[in-house]
């Protein structure tokens, strides 16, 4: 059993257009913090937050049952005050704090958090944007509540990932009046209600939001906040181009900066900015094939594309140093994460690989065989701002192999829904988790299988073995072995790690990001 302690946690604001008079009343310590986000969030819902920039709003506005601690990777209580796994790691039990209330004054109980999780596992129909919530909840039975504080929920086979699912956004505890709606109903702001130290006070979609703190909130959990919360409020402006968003920091008009592009990040730190980044733990960006069609069911073409990509190139070209070239099928920051062989630059076996299977080059141009163009599309959403350009240089890159890559670039709600429905030949996406399980919710056989693929008996057995190995030692054994076999297989083609960057005016401290990469307002000034 672990208990937590009282930390105060801050929280933020949306706005759509760059206030100019948010100031706190004393300069040396501003009470309010103008942020520029380089995109819109797009659902209010915390548990359909799927894009970053709408987790880093939700988050402020709920609570999680567990808390994770970014240098320690370790759990600890937040809504939970102690917590339990069973040893065949198929029940978990929380004892809930008796402090907590939502923001409209009900309390919190083992009842509501009940009613939360079966509303993501309920059989009516949910929205395309609550598959990371539910994923987490994959073979989820039922939820026991003997009392009002005490809460056991079951799944049908081991599910050890559970535990640290409970410590992100998208499985926060809401107010019962707010999962008594549809999920088309809580993407609207005023439908929301949390535990969080802020609420929503304001939404006009895709332009403005508005958060507003919560004074009577003492329940954060321990994991190397300070004691107090520093912003009363924090106002988002969502501003696309990266320039006016980094000029808008040096004449004063923002605070802080989300997605600082590497050609503003010199005249952000002439201006006394300063940098902060994470690397996102999970599912790096990847290409996930689609091997159900197309030229990528030929698993030679897959590795061509894996050797075909400077990756390196990518990353100095369009991001920099702030983000990091993919290395394996789970991001640096993950747990059991290790630098993968076969993830390496090597136009010329791509060549000859291609040769061996009969893509025969005309000069310079796209191989063929049999008639058939090498040629796939790949579907992205440009919420984030690199993801055109370095799809650009890929296609570049994989030309000089002899591979067409044609682009599409989706809304965020088209692209979800095509992914889901198998609509691609390859897809460029990635998501973040800060544990291995992702690589069995996204990749296996019996999760969302977005490659559209069948069961692979030297891959899918070891997903489903990690899943129910409470020994972190040996669960780590299993996922080393998996990062490979998943790369061999080619079922997902690693290419950048995400990264969360944020520039920050000086006088303007506590900012950085959690274990999941989320962003949280309440660190000390120094870290």
């Amino acid at each position: 059993m672990k208990t937590t302690t009282r930390v105060a946690v801050a929280a933020i604001a949306v706005s759509a257009v760059i206030p100019l008079a948010a100031c706190g009343s004393d300069a040396s310590a501003p009470d309010v913090l103008r942020y520029g986000l380089s995109s819109a969030p797009t659902c209010a819902d915390p548990a359909q937050s799927s894009t970053n920039q709408t987790v880093n709003v939700s988050r402020q506005v709920v609570d999680s049952l567990l808390d994770q601690n970014r240098k320690t990777g370790e759990l600890t209580g937040w809504l939970a005050q102690k917590y339990q796994v069973s040893p065949d790691g198929r029940s978990f039990t929380f004892i809930l704090r008796d402090d907590v209330t939502f923001s409209d004054g009900t309390p919190l109980t083992a009842d509501v958090v009940k009613k939360n999780f079966d509303a993501l596992t309920s059989d009516k129909k949910t929205s395309t944007r609550t598959l990371q919530a539910s994923g987490f909840l994959l073979g989820y039975q039922r939820t026991d509540t003997p009392d009002k504080r005490t809460v056991i929920v079951r799944f049908a086979e081991p599910n050890v990932q559970f535990l640290q699912a409970t410590a992100t956004t998208q499985l926060g505890i809401l107010a019962p009046s707010t999962v008594a709606r549809t999920f088309d109903e809580r993407c609207t702001a005023a439908n929301v209600v949390g535990s969080g130290p802020y609420t929503y006070s304001g939404w006009e979609q895709n332009r403005s939001a508005s958060l507003t703190r919560r004074d009577d909130y003492t329940w954060a959990a321990d994991v190397g906040f300070a004691p107090k919360a520093r912003y009363r409020t924090v106002e988002f402006s969502v501003v696309p181009e990266s320039g006016v968003r980094a000029g808008s920091v040096g004449s004063g008009q923002l605070d802080a900066i989300a997605d600082p592009q590497p050609q503003d990040r010199e005249d952000l730190t002439a201006a006394g900015a300063s940098i902060t980044s994470r690397s996102n733990p999970g599912l790096p960006y990847v290409f996930q094939s689609n091997v159900s069609r197309g030229v990528l069911a030929d698993r030679t073409v897959r590795n061509a594309v894996t050797w075909a990509l400077d990756r390196p190139e990518l990353v100095q070209t369009v991001l920099g140093d702030a983000f990091k070239p993919a290395t394996s099928v789970l991001a640096s920051t993950t747990p059991g994460y290790r630098t993968d062989p076969l993830i390496k630059y090597d136009p010329d076996a791509a060549k000859k690989a291609l040769d061996a299977a009969g893509w025969r080059a005309e000069g310079a141009g796209t191989r063929s065989k049999n008639g058939t163009k090498l040629s796939f599309d790949v579907i992205y959403s440009p919420e984030f701002y690199g993801n055109k350009p370095i799809l650009e240089l890929v296609q570049r890159q994989l030309a000089q192999v002899g591979i067409d890559l044609k682009i599409s670039a989706l809304a965020n709600d088209d692209f979800l829904s095509r992914r889901s429905s198998g609509d691609f030949d390859a897809v460029y996406y990635n998501v973040t988790r800060a544990d291995p399980d992702i690589l069995r919710s996204r990749l296996g056989f019996d999760g969302t299988n977005y490659s559209r693929r069948g069961f692979d008996a030297n891959v899918d057995p070891l997903l489903t073995e990690q899943a129910g190995v409470g020994d972190q030692g040996q669960r780590l054994r299993i996922v080393d072995t998996l990062q490979t076999r998943i790369i061999e297989a080619g079922y997902a083609i690693p290419v950048v790690e995400l990264s969360q960057v944020a520039a920050v005016a000086g006088g303007f401290g506590g900012i950085g990001f959690d274990a999941s990469g989320v962003l949280r307002l309440q660190y000390p000034d120094e870290s």
